[in-house]
């Protein structure tokens, strides 16, 4: 099945953790794919000096092995430190520093420049260490002082900044080879763009490591078939507005991650979603955990790695929100309890038929249709169903994370490298070719 497992590997990863300025919850999860390629950086504070009021965090996207990915994880928050210090004119002072001190062009040229030294020191590590590696990473961050937040774009993980009311604030662009300015840059440095891919392979033309496509010593690091430049945003924290009926919208949350989610959601749909699920529950762990899941019911088949950050005016659990969430749960459990009993062949009960039926059955009730979660829909709430069905299939009453052993793999690839994509099978996820009306309901 090449680079594609016979069935997921859904057990997650979590991370949390808090200051007296944001929360964060992390989730990540291997999928389909034969190795977990991804990292990530969850830093509170960023130093104990000058930059103590400053926070970190990265989810980064390996491809052609972990270590590129592992290593920026581990040391680019570090460089970035580094680097910002080279800023500070008294270097006797430990005074603590906020964004509004720093001349942005100046505080992006110190950025750029510790993922440029970062790219260097790890080519000569691995050249020593692991000289037959061939692995890069994309990595979106960002830092967060009291004033303001910066996103640090390199490849196509994407992150984006969501107001208490869901509205997209800011996110950032992904670096495709077939956008126009990375295609020049390619072509410029003797490249090719085939298949929107960098001489037909690579995905994606920003990237930590991938040295192979870096060898040409007449060129700047900015100036190389994959370039290892992070694209630097700002945003403030403080939303102004002249409309009164805005006064109340603020900065809520920020999400990073992986193009595993992206590939299947759009922004404003992960943003509206997370929101609902807000309402709902206060656990960001518990939310990048259904997100993951929903990815994967939506066909995702890659690593899946996400990071929630979320600020004082996040929204928080409601009565009603909680009551209606629950009462989705309850009749889902009902209705493939009931589904189930009523099955004369147990023993090859297909799931998905079985899933199919249950959403037919509750699309027909507006009270439980419009209670969905929005943007989330019917496929956010399969785990709920698969949970109940291993229960009843196993004859017991307990409850998984998730459960999707039901699911098969399925044809497709969008991985960063280009490599062989595994046969589809009878019982896929339900797509388009299952009918339009499923579809729109189960999605």
């Amino acid at each position: 099945m090449g680079q594609f497992l016979e069935k997921p590997k859904v057990e997650k990863h979590n991370d949390r953790g808090k200051n007296d300025d944001i929360r964060y919850g992390l989730g990540s999860m291997q999928g389909w794919r034969v190795e977990m390629e991804d990292a990530h950086a969850t830093i509170l504070k960023l130093d104990d000096n000058r930059w103590s009021r400053w926070s970190y965090f990265g989810v980064f996207d390996g491809h052609a092995g972990f270590r590129t990915a592992s290593k920026a994880s581990e040391k680019l928050h570090t460089r970035i430190v580094s680097s910002l210090n080279t800023l500070i004119t008294d270097p006797k002072s430990t005074s603590q520093i906020m964004s509004s001190q720093l001349e942005f062009h100046k505080f992006e040229s110190a950025i750029k420049e510790a993922y440029f030294k970062f790219d260097n020191e790890w080519r000569e590590e691995n050249r020593t260490a692991n000289p037959d590696d061939k692995s890069g990473s994309t990595a979106i961050s960002c830092l967060i002082d009291p004033e303001r937040i910066y996103f640090l774009n390199v490849g196509d993980s994407r992150g984006i900044l969501v107001s208490s009311e869901g509205r997209v604030l800011l996110a950032t662009k992904d670096h495709k080879p077939n956008d126009q300015a990375e295609r020049q840059r390619i072509q410029e440095a003797g490249g090719t763009v085939l298949i929107q891919r960098v001489n037909g392979s690579l995905a994606v033309s920003r990237a930590l490591g991938d040295f192979e496509y870096k060898n040409n010593g007449n060129r700047r690091h900015d100036q190389q078939l994959v370039s290892p430049e992070p694209e630097i945003t700002g945003h403030t924290r403080n939303l102004s507005t002249n409309n009164s009926s805005k006064q109340d919208e603020q900065i809520a949350f920020i999400v990073l991650a992986c193009d595993g989610v992206w590939d299947v959601v759009t922004n404003e749909e992960l943003a509206s979603y997370i929101i609902a699920r807000m309402q709902v529950t206060d656990d960001l762990c518990e939310i990048c955990n259904s997100i993951l899941d929903m990815c994967l019911y939506k066909g995702s088949k890659d690593n899946m790695s996400i990071i929630i950050v979320a600020f004082k005016n996040a929204p928080t659990p409601t009565a009603d929100g909680k009551a209606r969430d629950e009462a989705i749960d309850n009749e889902i459990r009902k209705k493939t309890t009931d589904l189930y009993n009523r099955s004369a062949n147990k023993a090859n009960l297909d799931p998905n038929t079985l899933w199919q039926q249950v959403v037919t059955f509750l699309n027909e009730q507006p009270s439980i249709r419009d209670s969905l979660p929005f943007s989330g829909g019917f496929i956010s709430k399969r785990s709920v169903f698969e949970n109940v069905l291993e229960s009843l299939t196993k004859g017991t009453h307990a409850h998984s994370n998730s459960g999707v052993g039901a699911l098969v793999n399925i044809e497709d690839n969008d991985d960063h490298n280009d490599q062989s994509s595994p046969s589809s099978s009878s019982t896929d996820i339900p797509s388009s070719s299952s009918g339009n009306t499923l579809t729109a309901l189960t999605q």
